[in-house]
């Protein structure tokens, strides 16, 4: 692992929201009802067209990913997190990912990978083990798709544990789909990894 410096929260927010704009799920709660498209169009520039100076588009960025996950609020996906948490911007070998543990919850993650709770574990089990779920199609999409994405694929997200060991907290399908095609992948990916005392705090390490 390599540390590529620190990172700032508008760097980590803008990752989280490039990596879930195209989700039809999250495009609708960000449409609303009553369906309002101005506010798609307006996610949808903030993702694919962003500029880190501008502090409104920060702060729109903000808003979003704080009002579906509870960034900043210690809730949601972010729960027992406060604003100690620093972040950083680290490189990964594809075995490096694969070492990553998916967040202890149940579900889909905890059946693909039963015993490790490894991403390797998880990505040698996505073909033939039913989640009962789409995240099967998910990832193997995803990891088809890599091949003519022309686009940098968005840094998976993940907690340093007190252990040292790294924690997905955003980006599980992801991960997985770069092991399946790491050949894709020789010269590593990015990962933005927080730390700070109440990292040990989150109920999914």
């Amino acid at each position: 692992m390599d540390d590529l410096g620190a990172a700032t929260e508008d760097q980590v927010i803008l990752a989280w929201l490039q990596a879930e704009i195209e989700s039809t799920d999250f495009q609708a709660f960000i449409i609303g009802n009553p369906p309002n498209p101005a506010n798609l169009s307006a996610a949808l520039k903030a993702a694919r067209s962003p500029n880190l100076r501008d502090e409104q588009q920060n702060a729109f960025r903000r808003e979003l990913i704080s009002s579906v996950y509870g960034f900043g609020k210690g809730a949601g996906t972010f729960e027992g997190l406060t604003d100690d948490v620093t972040w950083h911007r680290v490189h990964l070998t594809t075995d490096e990912v694969g070492e990553m543990l998916y967040a202890r919850r149940e579900g889909p993650w905890r059946l693909l990978s039963p015993v490790t709770r490894k991403v390797v574990e998880g990505a040698t089990n996505v073909g033939h083990v039913f989640t009962g779920d789409q995240t099967n199609m998910v990832v193997l999409s995803l990891a088809s798709g890599m091949c003519h994405w022309e686009k940098k694929v968005p840094e998976i997200i993940a907690l340093h544990r007190p252990d040292g060991v790294l924690v997905i907290l955003e980006g599980h399908a992801r991960a997985t789909a770069i092991v399946l095609e790491s050949h894709r992948f020789r010269d590593g990916v990015n990962v933005y990894v927080g730390d700070g005392p109440s990292v040990s705090n989150w109920p999914y390490l």
